[in-house]
């Protein structure tokens, strides 16, 4: 069961328009206490929610799906082949993370093989969480 909520409860979940806004360079920041929060026990270490928009993670995640996602320090270890949220000069993007070809870069890959894999280096890296869990719509 899943509750809507609006106080300092639950998971903020990041409105779609928010991400959108975010990934086209736009400076507003949606503030957490304007988040819609939902309350869902599996989710127990999970700091925020935010929805998949687009193909590129399919048929991992499907556009419309909203992930749990856990903050990371930049410095952190990454799990390779792990799904992460990355905050990015691109935007914000969710995808599957490789060992680069050095210390300093990563590659980032899609489950969608029609998107190249890539690679970025870890200084684009604004910002960066785990995702730990995801709510499926049909």
């Amino acid at each position: 069961m899943v509750v809507a909520l609006r106080s300092d409860e639950g998971i903020p979940l990041i409105p779609l328009d928010a991400v959108a806004g975010f990934c086209n360079g736009d400076s507003t920041q949606v503030m957490e206490y304007e988040c819609e929060r939902l309350i869902i026990p599996t989710f127990r270490g999970a700091e925020f929610l935010i929805p998949v928009k687009g193909s590129s993670m399919y048929p991992k995640y499907s556009s419309g799906d909203i992930v749990a996602c856990k903050k990371l320090p930049l410095d952190t270890f990454f799990q390779w082949n792990k799904v992460y949220v990355l905050d990015t000069e691109q935007g914000v993007l969710i995808k599957r993370v490789e060992q680069g070809g050095d210390n300093d870069h990563i590659i980032l890959v899609s489950e969608n093989d029609r998107y190249k894999p890539f690679e970025i280096h870890r200084n684009k890296i604004y910002a960066l969480s785990i995702v730990i869990g995801v709510i499926r719509l049909e």
